[in-house]
């Protein structure tokens, strides 16, 4: 997971050195993006974290993501309900769930509403962030379903809303507007400092109104829905993951020793 979020940033961060001349492969960036995500659940299969009945669980989350998607392609103003079963899946099943989750529903996604770009492959890497996130939180709090635990995850999902627009947003900015036309545009070869000042308020004008109802409708979907929907998750969790475990020594009886004074039966 670290190498996969390594190389994830990576391709993040590559437009903001190289700009427009950082090439955008689509097709070749989301398939290994969709194979990432493959990897990642074979994995979660071998070390017994997921169980092949389990992945049927993924497959209708991601359609019933997807599918939501398809009626709301935009959403409301930035808002979009498909990251609220992102969240709860990868909270109850595990890291490798929620990435998996997240990146598939993007593509499929994808795939229904005719949405494929260059986009795409950023979209389904920080989708699978935050069912990845998620899915950290879930261990952290044992999966619960109590106030506290809905609590915090009302939290990660506002936090996560802005994340991903923001993630996007470093992308897009090289390429969106022309380098150092407008004092909010990427300009090469300026320091750090200085190209973040220039990003802040690219995103302040551009972008945080529409984050901002992506970041509330997470946390009011996680609130009304979410103590039911992870409950009725963990019990597919109880009933389909195996409990793997090594079998205890078998211990041999003792040898019974008989003493000499007693004499043999004739």
């Amino acid at each position: 997971m670290l190498g996969l979020t390594g190389a994830g940033l990576a391709l993040f961060i590559g437009p903001l050195v190289l700009g427009p001349a950082f090439p955008q492969p689509v097709v070749l960036f989301s398939a290994l993006v969709a194979v990432a995500a493959l990897v990642v659940l074979g994995v979660a299969l071998q070390t017994h974290r997921l169980s092949t009945r389990l992945l049927a669980v993924l497959a209708a989350l991601v359609a019933i993501d997807a599918t939501l998607r398809l009626v709301i392609v935009i959403g409301l103003l930035g808002f979009s309900p498909i990251f609220f079963l992102v969240i709860a899946g990868g909270f109850v099943m595990g890291p490798s769930f929620g990435f998996a989750s997240g990146a598939l529903t993007l593509l499929l996604s994808a795939l229904l509403t005719a949405g494929l770009g260059p986009w795409l492959p950023y979209q389904m890497l920080a989708a699978g962030w935050v069912g990845m996130g998620a899915g950290y939180l879930g261990r952290l709090s044992r999966r619960s379903a109590s106030p506290g635990a809905i609590a915090v995850l009302c939290l990660y999902g506002c936090a996560a809303g802005f994340v991903y627009g923001l993630l996007l947003d470093l992308w897009e900015w090289p390429l969106l507007v022309a380098a150092g036309s407008s004092p909010l545009s990427w300009v090469p070869g300026i320091g750090l400092a200085a190209q973040l000042r220039r990003f802040g308020g690219f995103y302040l004008a551009t972008s945080l109104a529409y984050d901002s109802f992506r970041a509330a409708g997470n946390l009011v979907l996680i609130a009304i829905l979410g103590p039911a929907v992870i409950r009725a998750l963990d019990r597919f969790r109880r009933r389909f993951l195996l409990d793997w475990a090594e079998p205890g020594a078998v211990r041999e009886p003792a040898p019974v020793k008989i003493s000499a004074d007693v004499g043999t039966p004739a």
